[in-house]
């Protein structure tokens, strides 16, 4: 039982991706241990949602099962044997994120922006957790990955909004006003997340070349933002929206290898 979105696997492996790219060191045991179990954890939410919808489904309770137990089977000696205590400050947040994005879903409203927001912010812990793991070190470089990868991936939930707009305005004139006003949201989001990066680069917060992935975005958003309303392959749209995704990390990820080299 597996997510079908191919956004939420980029949302789960960029972050944790960037994270060990961005760790002053890298334990490989830890961060092996933190990636399977973090795999494990990302899991549980399909079954959960699925008991949510059909309670007593026994294939979702089975396979709850087994990927709790997974879970616990790798943070357990991550946490008690290798001293990663803490993760366990990880838990709360991302249970209570867990909740809210899995309860909406399992009712029905799957495109709501605070549901999709909340799970951007969750799945982005990702990239501060796997700093922690692989170099038992939580400080400010962990979190300014946390807020990059947040700012980036916050992003597409306009642009993909906007998509969907222009794809109902074809035979819905009603969704005109909608579609102009996200087009300004998306341009807005996009060139705001751009500029904050440009100014915490300038002040050798960040390497000048996440301005990179932050620009392809603007510039993508503004293109389709400029176009009429057409009927929109949204599997082409998810594709290229993990192509983002791959840039972003290959791109923040050279930056810091370049760097500590």
């Amino acid at each position: 039982m597996l997510p079908r979105e191919h956004g939420s696997w980029a949302l789960l492996i960029v972050p944790i991706a960037v994270g060990l790219l961005g760790a002053p060191i890298v334990s490989p045991v830890a961060a092996g241990l933190f990636v399977l179990g973090a795999l494990a954890a990302f899991l549980l939410r399909t079954p959960l949602q699925a008991l949510l919808a059909r309670p007593g489904d026994r294939r979702a309770l089975g396979w709850l099962a087994f990927y709790s137990l997974l879970t616990a089977g790798t943070f357990f000696p991550l946490i008690a044997l290798l001293g990663c205590w803490k993760l366990l400050l990880f838990a709360a947040p991302l249970a209570a994120l867990l909740a809210y994005n899995a309860a909406p879903n399992g009712s029905g409203r799957r495109l709501s922006a605070l549901n999709e927001a909340a799970g951007v912010l969750g799945l982005c812990l990702g990239a501060p957790a796997a700093v922690y793991a692989a170099s038992f070190e939580l400080g400010p470089r962990a979190w300014s990955l946390w807020l990059l990868c947040s700012a980036f991936f916050l992003g597409p939930i306009f642009h993909v909004k906007m998509a969907a707009l222009q794809h109902r305005a074809v035979g819905d004139p009603a969704a005109l006003p909608r579609l102009e006003r996200m087009r300004r949201l998306s341009a807005a989001y996009h060139g705001a997340a751009l500029a904050a990066v440009g100014f915490w680069a300038a002040s050798g917060g960040l390497p000048a070349a996440a301005l990179i992935p932050f620009g392809a975005a603007l510039a993508k958003t503004l293109a389709r933002g400029f176009r009429a309303p057409e009927r929109v392959d949204f599997r082409s749209l998810g594709y290229a929206e993990v192509a983002y995704s791959v840039l972003f990390v290959v791109v923040i990820g050279a930056a810091f290898v370049l760097n500590a080299a």
